[in-house]
């Protein structure tokens, strides 16, 4: 017997149906929609994490060089002086990362013995970069293994 034969046979039953099939529709329709905005919640966050860590990686190694390696360029004649509590850069706001911040400061632990740590915050995401340096302004500085 067809399809169609047993609907009009059965009153209501087409209605039912129809109903059935819409709200399992519909309820696929939202639950494809709530994956998609979880896998793009995910992505973005991955994004700050990834923004958070080239944001301090980048200047932690900028840093690392002025403080080993004097630059040349300015003429200085001695790279960065490291002293306790000293904060070296605090900026925030960068081209398209506008809720980003980068600090690098210099703490004293121990006599010649100075870390600098650079953390930068991109969106809820955070991480935080460590140079450890041995030495004097006078003399120059040496980086530590730990």
């Amino acid at each position: 017997m067809p399809l169609s034969r047993i609907l009009k046979s059965n009153r209501g039953s087409s209605l039912v149906l129809v109903s059935v099939l819409t709200v399992i529709i519909i309820a696929l329709t939202v639950s494809l929609r709530i994956a998609a905005g979880m896998i793009m919640a995910s992505a973005n966050k991955q994004l700050n994490q990834d923004q958070a860590y080239e944001l301090a990686v980048s200047l932690g190694n900028s840093l690392e060089s002025r403080i080993i390696n004097p630059d040349t360029n300015t003429g200085a004649a001695a790279g960065i002086e490291l002293t306790d509590g000293d904060e070296l850069v605090d900026m925030s706001g960068f081209d398209g990362m506008p809720d980003a911040k980068v600090k690098a400061v210099v703490n004293m632990e121990g006599p010649d013995r100075y870390v600098l740590i650079v953390t930068s915050d991109v969106g809820k995401a955070k991480y935080i970069w460590k140079g450890i340096y041995k030495g004097n302004a006078t003399q120059g500085y040496k980086k530590c293994l730990e």
